[in-house]
């Protein structure tokens, strides 16, 4: 059985839909009003038409759930936010390791270790960014935890980040998003 309204699986007795929360139940019709009597001597106007049927947006075929219509554009955002990611933390990385000499000793001996600890935290989540990615575009069975732990470190990235972890968290961690993404990942 399926919602009348957005086309969602519903279970035979269940009253409102899970998707658009709309009544599943047929709604009962009321007697027809019965016809005025027109006076004796007056013309009735002609019948009017019959009122049309409401227009559902039902379709025969199911439509997809949140989660299969938002797992291909979140990987695609995952390895896009990685690779611009991956680009600056290689370069600061790069620069930790050659060395500024025009620095003074004290100062090089500061800079130089956190130029290269913030270019391999910058490099180590792009790549497990792409990972991520490149797991939901595939369906891989362990790419939904993975996305949403990295998506769960993304958080304190500003603004982006924090954009991208919302949004993950919103497609992978809502309710049932785990029983339809495995059931996606052994369907693919």
């Amino acid at each position: 059985m399926y919602c009348a309204f957005c086309g969602n699986s519903v279970q035979p007795g269940q009253n409102f839909c899970n998707r658009c929360g709309r009544s599943t139940a047929p709604a009962a019709s009321a007697a027809p009003p019965a016809p005025a009597q027109a006076p004796p001597l007056a013309m009735s106007a002609p019948p009017s038409a019959p009122a049309a049927a409401p227009a559902y947006r039902y379709s025969a075929v199911p439509q997809p759930s949140r989660t299969a219509r938002h797992i291909h554009t979140l990987g695609v955002i995952w390895i896009a936010v990685s690779v611009f990611r991956l680009i600056p933390g290689l370069a600061i990385m790069f620069f930790g390791h050659i060395g500024f000499p025009f620095l003074a000793i004290p100062m090089r001996g500061f800079l130089l270790p956190f130029l290269g600890g913030l270019g391999a935290y910058l490099t180590i989540t792009a790549v497990a960014g792409i990972a991520a990615g490149w797991g939901l575009i595939d369906r891989q069975p362990w790419a939904r935890m993975f996305a949403i732990v990295v998506g769960c470190l993304k958080l304190v990235d500003f603004p982006f980040g924090t954009a991208l972890g919302i949004y993950t968290l919103w497609v992978l961690a809502s309710p049932g998003a785990d029983v339809e993404y495995n059931r996606l990942a052994k369907a693919g």
